[in-house]
């Protein structure tokens, strides 16, 4: 591997160039298997997506509702509003503009919003694979950077995330880029500072990517004067964005608060999810709905001990390997002793870039959950993002400890027990996938594509304004805009609320599945003003008392 890894710039131009940068361009053999496995994940994201899916959460209303509105009008509207609203659609307010406005390119060319999401998936997903084969090639080798991307694609977290419509994989796209600038060319902030600004306004837990570049900026060797303007530089397009955007949506949205800021206690509910989270990720388990495998988590706590101390040791090689602290301060500028040395350096600057950027969204996440929104669940989309990176910093350690071993027993244990993990993986992910392809995911599931009551609205209910409890459901199946129930159940709420209904000639359609943010079904369905229309398989529509 060293013949093919020698530098190819002459020294002269080291100054224009940065050295682990033309390294990266130099290794040109390692971008086929690279892209070859990038584009094995875009054709994967195709398959899990195949109809009934995609999988529609409820929040790819907003994404696909924005997106269709910015592709005719070039506005952000979604098609839903509060009851009290004159209009049956809202400016795009709760969500970052990122996802919607890349999803308004094919929509603009014609695709339907369900299938341009499916697109840019898997775009994002050919994005991350080929950037995170490349860098860990770059870090340890690119048979390494395959076996990675074959346990990415193993993970049900990430099928979790790119079987439905949602923002995750375009960030776990924009994630990567900054990983992979921050290792490969730290003396340039804006090639971080771009990435980090686009999942930024694609996610508000992006804040952690502007964070983290700007951190990593400061942290790196030279003058103090040098390290505050790298550090501004890795901030400004995200200030520059998130300011527009912020003026924006204060003048379409007015100051509503998007949370409710004060202190959430009871923490330990959600750390027991992390918890079992961490555990299906060190020990998947097909069966874990019907017939959990006894003991996971104490396996789970025996495995990711092992895996810590294994990862340590190829850490610690990583740091041994790398020239001392005297001469990095001119590492970019001069070469290294030899091949193994620009590996160190690689493997080195992976492992506490990606630190940076778990410590940084972990802290986001937490500071979310205790001040902003108590439902903040740490399931496998909350998580994903750590669980690539603690995945690609244990591929990139393990493959170091593994070089450096000679216990031939170690080795055979590891093999045997990654070869398990990577059986229970596929089947736990196979199972998900299965059930996805099959019944559909979320609102594309069977019991609302053959919901009695949205066929009620498809034609008793063509010409009539629509309230529900879940406008998501009206908007994917129905394509009409509608308004949502009162978040609150008082008497005077629920007589306004059956006045305006009366008023506007409108119908409202309650799902036996109740939503926990709006006024309870049994609220609405007594209050005065209002009676029952039909009685159907799966709720109830009501409408104004003759």
């Amino acid at each position: 591997m060293a013949e093919d890894c020698q530098l190819a710039v002459p020294m002269k131009d080291s100054k224009d160039v940065p050295l682990i940068l033309r390294r990266w361009q130099s290794i040109t053999w390692q971008r086929l298997p690279a892209m070859l496995a990038g584009a094995a994940a875009f054709a994967l994201v195709l398959v899990i997506t195949d109809p009934p899916g995609p999988g529609l959460d409820p929040d790819a209303l907003a994404y696909m509702g924005a997106a269709e509105s910015v592709a005719a009008h070039a506005e952000y509207r979604i098609p839903m509003a509060t009851w009290a609203s004159a209009d049956s659609t809202s400016a795009l307010a709760h969500f970052p503009p990122g996802y919607p406005t890349v999803l308004a390119i094919p929509v603009r060319l014609g695709m339907p919003a369900a299938q341009g999401a499916r697109l840019v998936e898997a775009v994002a997903a050919f994005v991350t694979i080929t950037t995170l084969v490349l860098l860990v090639g770059a870090a340890a080798s690119v048979g390494v950077g395959l076996l990675l991307a074959l346990v990415l694609v193993a993970m049900t977290s990430m099928q979790e995330v790119h079987v439905s419509v949602l923002s995750e994989p375009l960030y776990l796209a924009c994630m990567t880029l900054v990983l992979a600038a921050m290792v490969l060319a730290p003396e340039r902030p804006l090639y971080a500072a771009i990435p980090a600004a686009a999942g930024f306004m694609t996610r508000y837990a992006g804040a952690s990517l502007v964070g983290a570049a700007a951190l990593w900026a400061l942290l790196q060797p030279g003058r103090w004067r040098v390290r505050v303007r790298r550090a501004v530089v890795a901030l400004l397009p995200a200030l520059v964005l998130q300011g527009v955007w912020v003026v924006r949506t204060r003048r379409a949205a007015g100051p509503g608060e998007i949370r409710k800021f004060a202190l959430y206690g009871d923490l330990g509910p959600t750390f027991r999810e992390g918890g079992r989270t961490l555990a299906a990720w060190l020990i998947p388990d097909a069966g874990a709905d019907h017939d959990p495998l006894s003991h996971r988590p104490a396996l789970a706590l025996a495995a990711g001990i092992a895996l810590a101390v294994l990862v340590a040791i190829g850490v610690w090689r990583a740091w041994r390997a790398t020239p001392r602290a005297g001469d990095r301060a001119g590492i970019l500028d001069a070469s290294p002793s030899g091949d193994g040395d620009a590996n160190a350096l690689v493997a080195w600057r992976l492992f506490t870039a990606a630190a940076l950027l778990l410590l940084c969204y972990a802290g986001i996440v937490g500071v979310s959950r205790v001040v902003a929104d108590p439902r903040i669940p740490l399931d496998e989309r909350i998580l994903a993002p750590a669980l690539l990176l603690l995945t690609t910093s244990a591929a990139t350690g393990l493959s170091l400890w593994w070089r450096g071993t000679r216990l031939h027993i170690a080795r055979v244990t590891v093999a045997v027990g990654l070869l398990a993990w990577g059986y229970a993986a596929v089947q736990a992910t196979r199972v998900k996938a299965h059930w996805a392809l099959s019944w559909g995911s979320d609102f594309a599931g069977e019991q609302w594509r053959e919901s009695e009551v949205l066929a009620w609205a498809r034609t008793d209910g063509a010409r009539s304004p629509l309230y529900s409890n879940w406008p998501a459901a009206v908007y994917f199946h129905l394509h009409r805009p509608s308004r949502e129930l009162p978040r609150t159940s008082d008497a005077r709420t629920m007589a306004a609320f059956a006045d305006t209904v009366r008023v506007r000639g409108g119908r409202v359609l309650l799902f036996d599945a109740r939503s926990t943010e709006l006024a309870p079904n049994d609220s609405v369905a007594k209050a005065r003003g209002l009676h029952e229309i039909g009685r159907l398989r799966d709720g109830v529509v009501l409408g104004p008392e003759p």
